[in-house]
């Protein structure tokens, strides 16, 4: 998936955790889904399994 050399940069595990969850919220806002969006970030807040704790 990464290119493989020394200048390559991969991205941390949570890194990755925080994108997806930020692709997530928009999504969920994107689609007027607010109350949703609302609740997963406020599990994504006080979860710390899903913050990679």
């Amino acid at each position: 998936m990464y290119a493989k050399g020394k200048g390559a940069v991969v991205p941390s595990d949570s890194q990755a955790r925080e994108k997806l969850a930020l692709y997530v919220y928009e999504y969920l806002l994107h689609v007027g889904a607010q109350k949703s969006a609302q609740t997963f970030l406020i599990h994504l807040i006080l979860s710390p399994t899903l913050r990679g704790l």
